[in-house]
């Protein structure tokens, strides 16, 4: 069963429109290494810390909220 974090993670990724859809807005923004599968395996490993900046922003773009713990605290825009 997936933690709560993980889950999350899982519906991120829908809300971007799924694996595919996060994979290529990924690399759009210069995320090469980012394809299908690796997004893929992010629903069951949590997204990488590397991409959760880039995929911050995907999300505000796409007028959706960014969970208060997704970012470390310094790079959270929308802490308060």
């Amino acid at each position: 069963m997936m933690s709560p974090s993980l889950h999350s993670h899982a519906l991120l990724i829908d809300a971007l429109g799924g694996a595919t859809a996060t994979a290529r807005a990924l690399r759009a923004l210069g995320a090469d290494r980012v394809n299908r599968s690796v997004v893929q395996n992010w629903r069951t490993r949590g997204i990488a810390w590397r991409y959760r900046p880039a995929v911050a922003d995907l999300l505000r773009k796409a007028r959706h909220a960014v969970p208060a713990d997704f970012l470390a605290p310094h790079e959270n825009k929308d802490a308060a």
